[in-house]
């Protein structure tokens, strides 16, 4: 009772102190809610219509794709095409993304039946890259593919070992082909959909044909619009009056950035080299000396292996091969310098022989229960094939078929990494008849059946040594544009020194987050491992704040400081950004120019009063309607020029014409029928294609209105 009765007494300081705790609950629930949203949000490479695509989801459909790549190919992707992976991955989900948006909207989807179809009709563009199901024409097999389906089933849970991955590999690249299938079978579908709204017919087709077959001769008098001398004034006003105009050219999908950076490509110094030279001619030496080539190539830092078996030239670097035309066996070349490949080399050619291009050979296998049984064995087979017996009997009594194979030097090549390899191939170079040999304890009895064809071959060693920095050279530079930085902390600072400091600052407008590096613009690949200071360019870095350094470079060997000078938001350039100001400074100025040139050629009738004017005479030839007709003395293509050529009788002189880059009067020459004959489908098919082309660039509308979110650059 007491108990309750102090409860009653502090009751009102009990109800808040339970609704601050119940606050505190409820706030931390929503606090974790919140930071669960947050990271899940962090964890989105992209957004298209909303539906996300995560890291986990993205790395695994860029793994499999990248398998599938080493799978068909045999190759591993270097950084580059890794990253052109990627792209590759990301373009799909999203062209995939816009067109599943409009399908679902349409109730159009891909059935079983349709997929069976296309597997069976075997011409969709997902199957031709499976070449394991391809019949004797090359065009996939379904067939084909049924009987593995059947055999992977039946051996699933019972191959082992390089037979299971086999299978598996191959059941792989099937599954990834399916999806493929089924996307491109939707794509199909809704292009197919679409393509109804932009139909040609005859008569247009007609018309397309006479005005790309049908061409004209005319003498051209142009009054360019460079050569104006006038002095043209262009106002704010007349350049926002344009940006209207224009402003759709300047529409951005996604934020850019204008950034300037310095790359500091460290290279070796004069320590370095001479170290290096030392180090050379000390190889050279111990060359010349006698000491063995394996052992001093393999301590040195050469990146090219010695391999002790005869090489055709094209297994050496394309600078060794020079030397090697003028060697003679034995002799070494002494250390020098190869500036394409910033190398340097020393040469011992050990020998030079003739070998054959290609062999064909068969083997046998000797096993036994210990190295006598291999021994008797090894005779008693060898004994018998010389005394007159069949190869291909004896081997099937082993469990063996012993079926002859071609084998060409440059496979031989390949495989001289390894040690019983380059065993094996001398083997074949060196014998003829019947010869046996120990690799890796194995017993192996070879018969040399036909040798075809010879080619110089050479035993050499080569060091070729990188001409590389020091870890104090680096450090130097390191150092040294740490002491510019610190002297120069901002934007504008470090763009009134960089010059006089030795460093190119290089300006990069327009700078995407869907850059792999900084400094990729278009084909050119930029700054290689440079994402972590691409990173801080969207997400950290202020307008006119620099980075510190990057270690960047393929070989690690760049040094990186960026600088941010201008943000550009999604939706709309502004008029007065430099690039779009530009344009329209251009733009404006030629309309006015156009007014200039039309008033000097007001009531200009013939082509001589054109020239008296100052306008430059030339001829145009097979100009037709078709094709924009570029003008040479203006150096432009002018729609204009051609539908006035169009309409004008032969003699008979235009009235004055203004185009893009001048002003034109011209006169018809002649008009030229071509001998090519119609053919109604041929050129309505073509038409319809042309058409679907410019169809093509619906999907840049979808795109605009799928508020499409790309965060690759964060991963």
């Amino acid at each position: 009772m007491p108990a309750i009765q102090k409860i009653r007494n502090h009751g009102v300081w009990l109800i808040g102190v339970i609704g601050l705790a119940l606050f505190a609950f409820i706030a931390e629930e929503f606090f974790r809610s919140m930071e669960t949203t947050a990271n899940h949000s962090k964890q989105q490479v992209g957004e298209v219509y909303g539906e996300t695509l995560s890291i986990q989801d993205f790395q695994e459909m860029v793994n499999e794709a990248t398998e599938v790549y080493k799978m068909r190919t045999g190759q591993n992707l270097s950084d580059a095409m890794q990253d052109q992976v990627r792209d590759q991955v990301w373009n799909e989900f999203v062209v995939f993304q816009l067109v599943k948006h409009e399908t679902d909207a349409l109730g159009l989807y891909v059935t079983d039946a349709e997929v069976q179809d296309a597997l069976v009709r075997g011409t969709a563009q997902s199957l031709q890259t499976l070449s394991m199901f391809a019949n004797q024409q090359g065009h996939f097999d379904y067939t084909a593919l049924q009987t593995f389906l059947k055999q992977y089933k039946e051996m699933k849970g019972k191959a082992q070992g390089e037979q299971f991955e086999q299978i598996e590999t191959v059941y792989r690249l099937w599954k990834y082909a399916e999806k493929q299938l089924r996307k491109e079978l939707l794509l199909n579908k809704y292009q197919g959909l679409f393509s109804q709204t932009v139909l040609a017919n005859p008569v247009n087709a007609k018309q397309v044909f006479e005005d790309r077959n049908n061409t004209t001769t005319a003498v051209v008098a142009a009054m360019p619009f460079m050569a104006i001398t006038d002095k043209v004034e262009v106002t704010d006003s007349e350049l926002k009056a344009a940006y209207d105009k224009y402003k759709e050219n300047f529409r951005l999908e996604s934020e850019l950035r204008d950034i300037k950076y310095i790359d500091v490509a460290v290279t070796a110094s004069a320590a370095d080299k001479k170290a290096l030279d030392e180090e050379m001619n000390g190889i050279y030496e111990k060359l010349e000396a006698g000491t063995e080539p394996a052992v001093v190539v393999g301590g040195s830092n050469s990146i090219v292996r010695f391999v002790d078996m005869p090489l055709s030239a094209n297994a050496f670097p394309m600078d060794v091969r020079q030397q090697l035309d003028s060697m003679s066996a034995g002799q070494v070349k002494k250390p020098y310098r190869n500036m394409a490949d910033n190398t340097m080399n020393v040469v011992k050619l050990i020998a030079k022989t003739t070998t054959a291009d290609s062999i064909l050979y068969r083997a046998i296998f000797v096993q036994g229960k210990d190295e006598a049984d291999v021994q008797q064995r090894h005779d008693s087979i060898l004994n018998a094939l010389r005394g007159g017996a069949k190869m291909k009997q004896i081997a099937k009594a082993y469990g063996q078929n012993a079926d002859s194979a071609w084998v060409t030097s440059a496979q031989l090549e390949q495989g001289a990494a390894q040690p019983e390899n380059v065993k094996f191939a001398k083997a074949l170079y060196d014998a003829s008849g019947l010869t046996s040999l120990d690799i890796n304890g194995n017993r192996l009895i070879l018969e040399i059946m036909q040798k075809k064809g010879s080619t110089p071959k050479y035993v050499a060693a080569v060091v070729k040594c990188n001409i590389n920095f020091s870890k104090d050279t680096y450090n130097e530079a390191k150092n040294k544009l740490n002491l510019f930085l610190a002297k120069n902390k901002d934007l504008a600072a470090v763009e009134a020194a960089a010059a006089k400091a030795g460093y190119q600052l290089i300006d990069l407008p327009n700078f995407s987050s869907a850059s792999h590096n900084i400094g990729a613009t278009g084909r050119m690949p930029g700054v290689a491992g440079s994402k972590e200071a691409l990173r801080w360019v969207f997400d950290d870095a202020k307008i006119g704040e620099v980075s510190k350094m990057y270690d960047c470079g393929e070989a690690n060997d760049h040094i990186l400081v960026v600088a941010l000078s201008a943000v550009h938001e999604k939706g709309y350039m502004p008029w007065d950004a430099e690039d779009v100001k530009s344009f329209l400074t251009a733009v404006v100025t030629a309309e006015k120019k156009a007014e200039i040139a039309a008033k000097k050629l007001a009531g200009v009738k013939t082509i001589e009063a054109a020239k008296a004017k100052g306008a430059v005479v030339d001829t145009l030839k097979n100009s037709n309607f078709f094709l924009t007709p570029f003008i040479s003395t203006t150096q432009a293509p002018e729609a204009k020029v051609a539908a006035a050529l169009c309409a004008t009788k032969v003699n008979q002189t235009t009235e004055p014409v203004v185009g893009t880059a001048g002003a034109y009067v011209l006169k018809v020459v002649s008009h030229d029928k071509g001998t090519a004959k119609f053919d109604e489908t041929t050129e309505t098919n073509m038409l319809a294609r042309q058409y679907m082309q410019v169809a093509q660039g619906a999907f840049a509308d979808l795109a605009h209105n799928a508020k499409i979110v790309d965060n690759r650059y964060k991963f």
